[in-house]
């Protein structure tokens, strides 16, 4: 490692000591109507010399004596070359750059012509410097047909990503990442913490770019791990060039990014409601005798009238603050490029004692030997922190205790001292809801992690026309976990206070080989092949380490088991796989005008069974430049004109274990202090990869010089093999049975994709895009056609993956304001008794219809502002916990409830969706069904962002390059919701409520400045 580091820092002195013999060329780079553009390219003609326009335009670049032409390219703007001069002015013209453009691909990168698969690019600037804590958060509506949601707005919490719809229901639906190469390990690792996300290790503003592949042409090369898309990560490189320094910061604060109106019911309408449910129970004939009992202290419900604690406002950081600080070091010349950056982010939840914090720094060098062999290496780690409480129905759920707690309990005693083990009751030692002050302040729950990602690659041009290349890339992460349950008050008195650790260690890397061979087939080098032959190598090794303990000392100054006085548990296991393949893939390109490609992926993977251990993948796909045409070259108007389509298979070996085909033994069935094992699954040697076969057909168009521009997509998926259990004989000993290859799903849908400039002068522009997604999900077959329970979902032939199963709610009976629900799924006859009805499917689906965002900037002179709205339709959500907090009456007393109680049924011919509401409870009516079903539609203006770029005349006479000042607003309004939902109606990808951390709201400043 030191001589890594030595080579490293030796390379950084040379790249600056090779820029003598230069010259240096300065310029200013505009569009026709004189507007300055930034992120233009400008590279030295024959080198790889190059910089970028800053954000007035302006570019300063060293070059050799001996150069004569500058190349400026840019998106949207035709390629320009001029010769060199003294202080350039630069004046591009918009036009379609589509088919010289490059775009990541997998393995490579390769010019748009030639894409005949569904691909999507991402800037880096536009994850860049956002306030989320990972990359995977920021691409929500970013692409169309990608869903980006997160169920819990924890700092470091996990985000579930799909790509044209669910493919799988037992292994994994999320794509795959490839982070510079390695296939990089996502989602959470954590043992004992709530919510995780090892993406939030990489920095966003980190990452060059990013490429989501959606089709067979562009994923199936990547084979077995390919089904549900492939996501891209390119970081950032050095160019050759003017040293460049960036420096960012931003400072805001995050609160609740949502207020329902549903909310908690205060003192005053709960003894409202108390009295109804007294009276209708027949405790009481009138007010005055009800609150008798409600305020009994004694024999009654113990009301203070005196006291109205508004729970949410307790469990909150209504301002919890905000950070990040980034600084970046890039340059070099011909020979050796390098980048170098570090970073802070701090950002606190909305929820008490929530946080996430992460320092990071990257290096990454590129050297040139000579025109033949190019090195490169790069890396890049982050050590971070993170608090989460937990979620779901446990007592010490903050966000639980905000719903439930009852509102006439305080969390404090009168001189100020946090409140429990109190004479009124309220919050006994071990049992009731906890206080969630004494919580947070008692109780830890911490998660650290450590990361490495790097690469180290080589490229030896053989022949003009032939590269080989080969790369290493790795990625190692270490999790620590420490909770602690303190002794004297909650989950750990009963124990004496408890403490549980674990320590995570994963290491992976990935060793592509492969050689690249391009072949013109004319003498006008306009009719060519591009062919690519590797091999790769991928192992991925995992261990755990799990301990806990009870007993702690009386004192909240020890913590770690090392002072607990009984060991509870001990815990540790290794487990791995591996993976080995050969791939190809090859284009023929006929005068930009037809392209065909087709690829091949042959793997070897050691999670199945040893009879289907092997899996040939493929895709093919073709373009129709049409635009490059005779008949349509002369229509000036039309820029852009494509017809792609594509067809191929891929498969799914990601998120079911490594060792399900292989029959096991477990230990830990002790008998008498001596260990004792037994069988602990069946196996299957026939087991195999859950195969893809998607076909996709596109158009892709820009007409006016890019004025109006999309992409218009439909595809059809059908997912066969489903990994699923199969029943066995209950005298087998196993019987979840056996895990088989069975059922299919299809996934089908259309993504659309529309932008267009309809306003550009020379101070002011208007750029606007929007894109939509439409997805169908259906099970197309099952294991002997039997249906599967997964609550509160039941996965059937002919139905979504997602389509709830529950009762179906009937409404109030307006005679006598008694529950009703259906007896059946025909609908065709109500009840009052919950007992005679049966689980149905109820038409009722998580899965959105459709959904994409809405996207303007507004550039007038050196403001600019951005806004984003993002819109989701169709959907269906379910309170799991709202029959405890609509209860009719059942869970009056000990726990809150919420305000629509307050429109039960009163008198007969009331219209309303609430029982007549009695003291313990009315006919079960608040018992699951779809009663607790919500639409899921809304609309949030995910981002808006208000930026100046100070003149550039100002910003020299301090020597700087470019600063810009923005303030920022994320997700700061949401609309269309439905009006009885009580939590975000951003639930996740299941779309159920489980009392998670609120989804923030961030209001933020920052600055930008470039040296």
């Amino acid at each position: 490692m030191r001589k890594f580091l030595t080579l490293l820092l030796c390379l950084l002195v040379t790249a600056g000591s090779l820029l003598a013999q230069t010259r240096t060329v300065k310029g200013k780079i505009v569009d026709e109507n004189g507007t300055p553009l930034s992120g233009v390219s400008v590279l030295v003609k024959g080198t790889q010399l190059g910089t970028s326009s800053g954000e007035d335009g302006s570019f300063t670049i060293q070059v050799p004596e001996s150069a004569k032409t500058l190349s400026f390219t840019a998106v949207n703007f035709a390629p320009l070359q001029l010769p060199i001069t003294n202080n350039m002015m630069v004046k591009m013209q918009r036009g379609s750059s589509d088919l010289s453009e490059v775009v990541v691909v997998a393995y490579g990168t390769t010019k748009k012509t030639n894409v005949t698969g569904s691909v999507a690019t991402i800037s880096g600037s536009e994850v860049a410097d956002k306030p989320f804590t990972s990359v995977d958060k920021a691409m929500q509506g970013a692409v169309a047909g990608l869903q980006s949601t997160s169920s819990s707005g924890a700092p470091g919490s996990a985000t579930d990503i799909r790509i044209r719809g669910i493919g799988s229901i037992n292994a994994s639906a999320s794509p795959l990442w490839v982070i510079d190469g390695v296939i990089a390990s996502t989602g959470d690792f954590t043992v004992n913490t709530t919510t995780a996300n090892v993406l939030s290790s990489l920095n966003p503003d980190d990452i060059e770019s990013i490429t989501v592949l959606k089709d067979a042409a562009a994923t199936s090369i990547y084979g077995s791990r390919a089904a549900n898309g492939v996501i891209l990560v390119t970081t950032k490189k050095g160019k050759a060039g003017q040293t460049r320094i960036n420096f960012s910061t931003e400072i805001g604060d995050n609160s609740r990014a949502y207020d329902p109106k549903v909310k908690p019911l205060t003192t005053a309408q709960s003894v409202t409601v108390y009295q109804q449910a007294l009276i209708n129970a027949g405790y009481a004939a009138n007010n005055t005798q009800a609150n008798a009992i409600i305020f009994d202290p004694v024999n009654g419900f113990g009301v203070d009238s005196t006291v109205n604690t508004n729970w949410f406002n307790v469990v909150n950081q209504p301002h919890a603050a905000q950070q990040q600080y980034n600084l970046s070091l890039s340059g070099g010349n011909d020979k050796t490029q390098f980048y170098a950056s570090g970073g802070y982010f701090n950002q606190d939840g909305t929820t008490l004692n929530t946080y996430f914090k992460r320092y990071n720094g990257s290096l990454s060098v590129t050297h040139h030997v000579n025109d033949r062999i190019t090195f490169a290496t790069g890396l890049n780690g982050s050590t971070s922190e993170q608090s989460t409480p937990t979620n779901g129905g446990t007592f010490a759920n903050p966000v639980l205790e905000s719903f439930f707690l009852l509102p006439w309990y305080s969390p404090r005693n009168a001189d100020g001292s946090l409140k429990y083990n109190d004479p009124q009751g309220e919050f006994p030692l071990n049992g009731g809801i906890y206080n969630p002050l004494v919580q947070a302040a008692y109780n830890k729950n911490t998660a650290k992690q450590t990361t490495f990602r790097g690469y180290v690659s080589g490229e030896f041009q053989i022949l003009k026309n032939l590269k080989f290349t080969s790369r290493y890339s790795g990625e190692y992460f270490t999790i620590q976990e420490d909770q602690y349950r303190n002794p004297f008050y909650g989950d750990g008195y009963a124990h004496g206070g408890d403490a549980f650790s674990a320590f995570t260690r994963v290491f992976d890397w990935t060793w592509s080989n492969f050689a690249d061979f391009k072949q013109n087939l004319n003498k006008a080098n306009d009719i060519y092949f591009d062919l690519k032959l590797g091999y790769e190598a991928q192992q991925y090794k995992y261990y755990t380490l799990q301990s806990g303990a009870q007993g702690f000392p009386s004192t909240l100054a020890l913590t770690y088991l090392a002072s607990a006085a009984t060991p509870t548990s001990a815990y540790a296991l290794p487990s791995g796989n591996a993976t080995n393949s050969i791939f190809s893939n090859a284009d023929i390109n006929f005068k930009n005008k037809y392209v065909l490609s087709g690829s091949f992926r042959r793997d070897g993977s050691s999670v199945f069974g040893v009879n289907n251990r092997y899996g040939n993948f493929f895709s093919v796909g073709a373009t129709w430049n049409i635009n490059e045409e005779e008949f349509i070259k002369n229509i000036s108007w039309i820029n852009l004109l494509k017809l792609r389509a594509s067809y191929g298979s891929n498969g799914n070996s990601l998120g079911f274990g490594n060792y399900q085909a292989l029959a096991t033994y477990g230990y830990g069935y002790n008998y008498t202090g001596v260990p004792g094992s037994a069988p602990s699954n069946i196996g299957n040697p026939n087991l195999t990869w859950e195969k893809n076969k998607p076909f996709d057909v596109g158009v892709d168009f820009s007409i006016f010089k890019d004025r109006l521009f999309g992409t218009v997509d439909y595809y059809n998926r059908v997912t066969s093999d489903l990994l699923a259990n199969t029943t066995l004989s209950p005298t087998s000993g196993f019987p979840g049975g056996q895990l088989s290859n069975v059922g299919s799903v299809k996934n089908e849908g259309i993504e659309i994709t529309l932008g267009g400039k309809p306003v550009v002068t020379k101070n002011f522009s208007w750029t606007v895009s929007f894109n939509f997604a439409h997805n169908k999900n259906r099970v197309e077959s099952l294991f002997q056609n039997k249906s599967i329970s997964a609550s509160p979902f039941y996965y059937t032939v002919g139905h979504d993956l997602q389509e709830f199963y529950l009762r179906q709610w009937a409404g109030v009976d307006p005679t006598n304001g008694d529950p009703n629900w259906y007896t059946d799924a025909t609908k065709k006859t109500k009840t009052n008794n919950y007992s005679a009805t049966q689980l149905a499917l109820t038409g009722y689906s998580a899965a959105p219809k459709f959904y994409g965002s809405l996207n303007n900037t507004f550039v007038y002179k050196n403001f600019s502002l951005d806004a984003q709205l993002f819109y989701n339709y169709g959907n269906y959500l379910f309170d799991q916990w709202g029959a405890y907090l609509n209860s009719d009456g059942a869970y009056y007393g000990a726990f809150n409830q919420l305000n629509t109680q307050l429109n039960a049924w009163k008198n007969p011919g009331d219209i309303t969706n609430v029982p007549k509401i009695v003291l313990g409870g009315n006919k079960n009516g608040y018992r699951t069904s779809t009663r607790y079903i919500y639409k899921g539609d809304y609309v949030r203006l995910r981002n808006i962002q208000l930026n100046y770029t100070i003149p550039g005349s100002l910003v020299k006479r301090a020597y700087l390059k470019n600063v810009t000042v923005y303030v920022r607003g994320t997700n700061i309004f949401t609309f269309g919701v439905d009006k009885n939902l009580a939590f975000d109606p951003e639930a996740g990808i299941n779309g159920i409520g489980n009392l998670e951390v609120f989804i923030p709201k961030t209001i933020a400043g920052g600055i930008k400045i470039g040296l």
